[in-house]
């Protein structure tokens, strides 16, 4: 007689959730190291494209801001992007941290342009800064984020009760490609 084996539960954390999650949310904190180690963040809104398994991420800014700047001499960046709640939104928002490369683009990039047309603030802060072109602002520019593979998490897809008594177990990581 075989014995069965019941199946390994899923796991909580998925690509395919982390990529829903990313593509839902346009909100993140970037931080940025200056060229003498000083690190700095903003919040900045964001869109993404997906091909393959590949995962960007592109925020618009103007080359004189920090942001720009510090990737200019260092392209290592992070990002945190919290998970708003509808329920219990009085607790801290679920969070994803992601760790890449930045680089920094001219501000017609057809891929950028792509991805902040696809969403209704990206159209916005797209003619706002077209606007800024019209009136002379030369600085306008694209930050391509490419994602390293394992990305972090905490509280996404945890149940609040769970956390009371181990919070660690709200954390897990996630590989977005093989390595």
């Amino acid at each position: 007689m075989r014995s069965i084996r019941p199946a390994a539960p899923r796991p909580r954390v998925t690509v395919e959730r982390i990529e829903r999650e990313i593509g839902r949310s346009h909100f993140a904190v970037l931080s940025t190291s200056g060229s003498d180690g000083t690190p700095g963040s903003a919040g900045v809104s964001y869109g993404t494209a997906i091909a393959g398994s590949d995962l960007t991420i592109y925020v618009m800014t103007r080359r004189h801001l920090r942001k720009a700047r510090d990737i200019a001499g260092n392209p290592a960046v992070s990002l945190v992007i919290p998970l708003r709640r509808s329920l219990f939104w009085f607790l801290p928002p679920a969070t994803i941290q992601l760790r890449g490369q930045a680089d920094l683009l001219d501000w017609t990039d057809a891929a950028g342009v792509a991805v902040f047309e696809r969403f209704w603030l990206g159209r916005r802060i797209l003619e706002a800064y077209r606007s800024s072109y019209d009136r002379g602002e030369r600085r306008i520019c694209f930050v391509k984020i490419t994602p390293d593979p394992l990305v972090r998490t905490y509280m996404v897809g945890s149940r609040v009760w769970e956390l009371r008594g181990r919070m660690e177990s709200g954390a897990a990581k996630v590989a977005l490609r093989p390595e």
